[in-house]
């Protein structure tokens, strides 16, 4: 299934470089799924790790700079405004795990910002990569350079400890592969349902403000 997966890539782009940059820029699979995926194509490590790092790394100065203006945008229409609150109170909550929400103006704390974004990145898991942290330090209210540099520090950590594992692991790089994806799928899966719970209840929770304004403009009149 995984050999299948990765041909499709290499002959839809047909460029191994490219390859790795693309599968590393998909959200969860990132760097710890594409240095395998660079090895098993027969890339040397160091080359692997290289493009994929570059590959993951792009979306973070993207994501620093459009995602809150997007998901404010988003909750002022109809059709998303249930969705882009659900991802941002996930965000938020993820970002109150790295520093408390009445610590995030305090100028002292900047360095526990920093230290606890590179921390998160750095850990080679499902979620916790570069589109995560960077959507952390986004509602951490970092400075732009700031939390660029602590994203692609964690994710340059990530992408060493990968390497290694791959390393001393490579003559299982195809079954690594294998369960890298369905865990993939897994954690998308878990992330999609609660998501679609969390905008359920942002739902019920604006009908009951609308119902409770309504009733009180009926008592008033």
């Amino acid at each position: 299934m995984t050999e299948a997966i990765i041909d499709f890539f290499k002959n839809t782009i047909q460029n191994d470089i490219l390859t790795i940059i693309v599968i590393a820029v998909i959200p969860i699979i990132e760097l710890r799924g594409s240095i395998p995926v660079g090895v098993a194509m027969g890339m040397p490590l160091w080359e692997a790790f290289l493009w994929a790092w570059v590959g993951s790394s792009l979306v973070c100065p993207v994501l620093l700079l459009i995602l809150r203006p997007v998901l404010d945008w988003m909750k002022k229409t109809k059709w998303f405004r249930s969705l882009a609150l659900a991802v941002e109170g996930n965000f938020r909550s993820r970002a109150d795990k790295v520093v408390k929400e009445s610590e995030r103006n305090d100028p002292k704390k900047m360095k526990k910002k920093m230290l606890g974004v590179y921390a998160f990145v750095a850990v080679p898991l499902p979620l916790t990569g570069v589109w995560t942290g960077s959507a952390i330090a986004a509602f951490l209210d970092m400075p732009f350079w700031k939390a660029l540099v602590s994203v692609l520090l964690g994710n340059l950590t990530a992408g060493a400890i990968v390497t290694t594992l791959t390393y001393f692991f490579k003559d299982y790089v195809d079954i690594i592969l294998t369960a890298f994806l369905i865990i993939v799928l897994i954690v998308l899966a878990f992330y999609i349902v609660m998501v679609a719970v969390k905008m359920r209840r942002n739902k019920k929770r604006e009908q009951q403000k609308t119902d409770e304004t309504s009733a009180d403009s009926g008592e008033e009149g």
